[in-house]
């Protein structure tokens, strides 16, 4: 026998993320709903009856039972069972409207919204950066990143990461892990088409980890990307951050290039407000020649000062000096297991490593022997 259903409970729709797909070429006829449940697993389609009863739902949620045929019922306790519906009086995924896609990928689309979801279950603030939201707010022309990238909590960082796993990627390959040396954690995907990088800091900002990330999160806007609204940076701050990734030092390339600075001035000169935001995120130090087109003569001046994060260490002529002045920013006993770490590295980070090499390493013993001799190589070279 049923249980009776408590006052004001209900079917509800729910969803880690939701899209209107009818008509679209991209999908097969029929084609109605793209969802993304509640429980890990992969995006759905729906169609039919059961797209019907969860449009239905979207606009008369909670709705009772009652309303429904015993027929419809059991389509809803399916969808219940595939985490897309909840009987409840109102729910935290709960899906309030459904819209056309907003990118012109519906599944790079459903992943802002599934890592927004992952990290609102676990109370843990993020601000999405870079990628198609520079586009909407008229600051690139060119519309999607190869990745979703997103600045969170720095102190949880490793914790969102975890929480994405079951949801289909894995933490990549990393020498840095267990340390905050590196400023970003990546997750390569299982059967998802795009990378998720999980940003500590931003290269180039003066502040510490926490007090840039409250400035940024302070004043983030809102989007909404398949029925979930997520945070980015506003426009001045995401300005000022895209100008630092445009110019950020790649080890062994060299000084910054004139079409690295001409596009980092294309962003802050898109933004009204950017050279005030570099001031405020301490990012004038780095983008000092960027900015003085748009400022006042002299008026950077009191705010050069200050040692940019992850930037020396980035303009070493080869990895070895790099890494280790990387290190400095440890203790000695860190230090000590990093340079044994980078010597002879994990399993996984060693075959990463050839493979990025374009060396066929076979196993990680020999892996490690070409990173090794790759790296003494490069390091003599330097040296003459």
């Amino acid at each position: 026998m049923r249980s009776p259903v408590p006052p004001g409970h209900g079917w509800i729709p729910i969803a880690y993320g939701a899209l209107d797909v009818s008509g679209s070429a991209d999908f097969a006829d029929g084609a109605e709903v793209l969802v993304l449940p509640t429980r890990p697993g992969e995006a759905l389609c729906l169609v039919g009856e059961g797209s019907a009863l969860w449009r239905r739902l979207i606009t008369s949620a909670p709705a009772a039972p009652a309303s429904f045929t015993s027929d419809e019922n059991a389509v809803l306790a399916h969808l219940s069972d595939l985490g897309l519906v909840a009987m409840a009086a109102s729910h935290p995924a709960q899906v309030t409207d459904l819209r056309p896609p907003t990118l012109s990928s519906p599944l790079h689309e459903l992943v802002y919204a599934l890592v927004a979801r992952v990290a609102a279950h676990r109370g843990i603030a993020c601000v999405f950066t870079k990628g198609p939201a520079l586009r909407l707010q008229g600051l690139r022309e060119r519309e999607h990143s190869g990745d979703v990238d997103l600045w969170c909590d720095p102190a949880r960082v490793g914790e969102l990461a975890d929480a994405l796993v079951p949801w289909g990627w894995d933490p990549a390959p990393d020498p840095w892990r267990g340390t905050s040396i590196h400023h970003t954690a990546t997750l390569t995907p299982r059967r998802w088409g795009c990378e998720i990088d999980v940003h500590r800091r931003f290269p180039g900002l003066v502040l510490d980890d926490e007090r840039a990330f409250a400035l940024v999160l302070r004043d983030a806007v809102s989007v909404r990307f398949a029925a979930v609204d997520v945070l980015v940076p506003a426009p001045a701050t995401h300005a000022v951050l895209a100008a630092l990734h445009a110019v950020r030092p790649v080890i062994g390339a060299g000084p910054r290039t004139p079409g690295a600075s001409a596009s980092a001035r294309g962003f802050l000169s898109r933004a009204d407000g950017s050279v005030a935001r570099a001031r405020e995120l301490g990012a004038v130090p780095v983008l000092r020649e960027e900015l003085e087109p748009l400022a006042e003569p002299g008026s950077l001046d009191a705010d050069a000062a200050g040692t940019p994060r992850d930037w020396e260490w980035r303009q070493q002529p080869d990895h070895v000096r790099a890494y280790w002045m990387a290190m400095r920013a440890v203790s000695w006993p860190v230090r000590v297991r990093l340079v044994l770490r980078f010597v002879w590295p994990p399993d996984d980070v060693a075959l990463a490593s050839a493979r990025h090499a374009g060396h066929a390493a076979t196993t990680p013993r020999r892996a490690r022997w070409i990173r090794l001799r790759r790296g003494i190589r490069d390091w003599v070279r330097r040296r003459r």
